[in-house]
């Protein structure tokens, strides 16, 4: 595989890397340059290790790992995943050891297992910052971070670069020749800094990185590609340079402007990526077969832009072959087990931001119990595994990665995180996960070429509405930096959908194309506050060709620069709502708005229905006959308003019924968001009729050319009888138990296939069905 880079084309934006795959059909990948194989592994890389660190090679190395590699086998697994780390391989410069990665590559190929290989440069050796002392890490603050194997230094050093870049291609070339070798995980976790608690250093809520001599000179040619002049850089930030070289990141908010801010937030995330990118091309040069990937720590739908350092899955995954994440549902950080809601959420936006690569990777899955310190989670049992696994598979993963085979031996999270006991002991939830790894692997063709439908309702995730105030970003109730109202509205939206079972995708602005609108009926954009110019434009051309639009309070009200709009909604969205803001007033904590009168586009809810509201209360002014107020507050000010605009419809909702629903849970909020869907007559694969009116069986589907897998999950702690319904081709099908092997009694209805089960609390349903050719 042939690897190039070339400067993104983008009008407003900086200097960014595009990787672009110029693919041959090599043994192990298909036309389109990804895998045909689905890795089902278990993090091992010789011993008793933690990751990152590694075990030397001794004279029994070989007997002890082929034991454990053969009980991996045995288990149900098809790949281990090992990994390699810059301190132990390279403890001199140039002096390389990758003997326990040929090692266990070796072994992997006589147990029949495939390899993928995590690299770790997080942890450096010493000897890096003795060449290069000018690359330790540099805080906000002007304090420098004296590295202790972990952080590491900056990647902006070119010497270090280059270092860490030579260090890629030798493990590339340890691996080239060994028959078992699948693919790279290029970074874990990635962020600016890894694995250091470095709270010395101030609050880590404002403490930024990196400030050191090298990431500002970066900045300054993001900078130059993005203004060109110092001239406009000047107006933009109201600063009066005369150099470039007096150009710094910003350090703290000032009252003036935070141009600045968001400009060194989008940098961050685009070297994030220009660094992914440089990774892959490393190891691609010497080998084009491997598949290339790597994994954020938590779904980036739960994090922000303001953290320092937090990548941008949309980006990563733009320049990999799949980018995926860690599931850590029973962390000993979670006050409480992950719910199905919170799972769902996270799995459809990782799905959703690898659109492009047809499916994603999950890097680490949970195995054991979670431990920091004496802070100890709930136990991981195998019914958590195999709900997870296929919970994964479900929602389109290509890939299932177990973290770890042993647990933490040492670091303040030993004795967490194993799937077997330290002793090798195996446990009843390891037999389970390579239970179900074994059955993937037997319909791995199956689960490879199919697909989660398409969705109609999609979630418009924008990541400049974090930034509203820049550094000072204070939410309507007074809630500090941490707060994260974006994701809590997305997360409301998204439930609302999904105690309906209707598929929905997370659209990330940068796909705001033709290509990928056309498939969208509604799109819902929530806490719509900070918005860029251009992506407002976009949506407006989305409502004029026929898309329906409905947006959540304050809509564009601040643009990309962090100014205001001199009406709102900004951006000329009011000529499309037909309406402009009239009044604004915060909401202590909760309050409501009520239905003014039934009407077709509120299908569940009735005149006199109220709807919960939080941090505003936002008040329209209606502007033209085309404008309907659907709702209103209790001084009569219209609340919702519908309004028709070109070929399409446009609604505005002065609050934020999303992050509402996420907190409150008030039924009306849900059946609002759900009635949209009803409203349109849009379509969607499954339909659930369950006995118990409180069950929730959630249903997923994978499509093939020939095939559908069907996955039903019972989310309640009651057992039901539940009758699904699937839009399926027409054609004879046969549906068989994935697990059991059984068949299952398939009838048809209404066009409709139709399967009915008795579910268990917490009961897991796989079923095939095939179409006779």
């Amino acid at each position: 595989m042939r690897t190039m880079i070339k400067k993104s084309p983008r009008k407003a934006g900086a200097a960014s890397l595009v990787m672009l795959f110029a693919f041959s059909l090599i043994p192990g990948l298909n036309a389109s340059g990804k895998s045909d194989f689905f890795p089902v592994s278990v993090w091992y890389a010789g011993g008793k290790a933690r990751a990152p660190m590694l075990e030397k090679v001794t004279a029994d190395s070989r007997r002890f790992w082929k034991k454990d590699l053969d009980a991996i086998k045995s288990l149900g697994f098809n790949t281990v995943r090992c990994w390699v780390e810059w301190t132990n391989c390279e403890p001199a410069e140039g002096k390389y050891d990758f003997s326990a990665l040929e090692l266990l590559a070796d072994l992997a190929s006589e147990a029949g297992l495939k390899l993928i290989v995590q690299v770790y440069i997080d942890s450096a050796p010493d000897w890096v910052g003795k060449k290069y002392p000018d690359s330790k890490f540099v805080a906000s603050n002007g304090l420098v971070v004296e590295s202790q194997a972990s952080p590491g230094f900056c990647f902006d050093h070119p010497g270090v670069r280059e270092k860490i870049l030579n260090f890629f291609a030798e493990a590339a070339r340890a691996v080239k020749d060994k028959p078992a070798f699948l693919g790279w995980d290029l970074w874990s976790e990635p962020h600016i800094i890894n694995w250091a608690e470095i709270y010395h250093l101030g609050n880590p809520e404002h403490i930024q990185f990196c400030y050191c001599p090298s990431s500002q000179a970066r900045f300054r040619e993001w900078l130059k590609a993005k203004y060109g002049t110092l001239e406009k850089l000047n107006r933009a930030w109201y600063r009066t340079f005369e150099s470039w070289r007096e150009v710094e990141p910003p350090r703290f908010g000032t009252i003036l402007t935070y141009t600045d801010y968001i400009d060194w937030k989008a940098f961050i995330s685009d070297k994030l990526a220009e660094d992914l990118a440089m990774k892959a091309k490393a190891v691609k040069d010497v080998v084009p077969r491997g598949v290339t990937t790597s994994h954020s720590a938590i779904p980036g739908l739960f994090t922000k832009p303001v953290w320092s350092g937090t990548p941008d899955d949309r980006k990563m995954a733009n320049v990999v072959d799949y980018y995926g994440v860690s599931i850590y549902p029973k962390h000993a950080w979670t006050v409480r087990p992950w719910s199905p809601f919170f799972r769902a959420a996270g799995n459809d936006f990782v799905r959703s931001m690898n659109w492009l690569n047809g499916g994603f990777y999950v890097g680490e899955l949970q195995a054991g119990y979670g431990v920091f310190g004496m802070k100890v989670s709930v136990p991981v049992v195998g019914a958590d595994l195999r709900d997870w696994m296929w919970s994964m598979v479900a929602s389109g993963a290509k890939a299932v990665n177990i973290y770890a085979y042993y647990p933490m031996s040492s670091g303040y999270e030993a004795g967490g995180y194993g799937l077997v006991e330290l002793d090798g002991k195996v446990t009843e939830r390891a037999v389970e996960a390579g239970r179900i790894a074994r059955f993937i692997t037997e319909n791995m063709g199956l689960f490879l070429e199919a697909r989660p439908p398409k969705a109609e309702v999609a979630i418009l995730y924008n990541p400049l509405s974090h930034m509203v105030g820049g550094q000072q970003s204070y939410t309507g109730e007074g809630q500090p930096i941490g707060a994260n109202n974006l994701s809590e509205s997305l997360q409301g939206i998204h439930r609302a959908f999904f105690e309906q079972n209707i598929p929905v995708d997370f659209l990330h602005v940068l796909d705001l194309k033709p290509e990928r609108l056309n498939q969208v009926k509604l799109l819902i954009v929530p806490y719509p506050v900070m918005m860029s110019q251009d992506d407002i434009k976009k949506l407006i051309a989305y409502v004029e060709s026929g898309g329906v639009l409905v947006a959540e309070a304050r809509c564009g009200w601040v643009d990309e620069r962090g100014f205001s709009a001199d009406i709102v909604p900004g951006g000329g969205l009011h000529e499309v709502v037909g309406c402009r803001e009239s009044y604004l007033k915060p909401i202590e904590k909760t309050s409501t708005l009520k239905v003014k009168k039934a009407h077709e586009a509120l299908p569940l809810l009735k005149t006199g229905d109220r709807l919960e509201t939080i941090f505003f209360e936002e008040g329209f002014e209606l502007l033209s006959d085309r404008a309907h107020a659907l709702a209103e507050y209790d001084n009569g000010t219209p609340a919702i308003v519908l309004a028709s605009y070109g070929k399409g419809k446009a609604m505005i909702v002065g609050s934020f019924l999303g992050s509402a629903y996420h907190h409150f849970k008030n039924p009306i909020n849900g059946k609002f968001f759900a009635g949209l869907f009803d409203w349109l007559k849009l379509s969607r694969a499954v339909t659930v009729s369950a006995a118990n009116r409180n069950a929730l069986i959630e249903v997923r589907l994978l499509e093939g050319e020939n095939s559908r897998v069907l996955f039903a999950f019972n989310r309640g702690e009651e057992k039901t009888q539940a009758e699904l319904a699937l839009a399926v081709p027409e054609g004879d099908y046969r549906a068989q138990n994935l697990e059991t092997k059984e068949d299952v009694d398939v009838k048809r209805k209404d066009g409709r296939l139709l399967v009915a089960k008795a579910f268990e609390p917490g009961e897991v349903w796989v079923v095939a069905l095939t179409r006779a050719k």
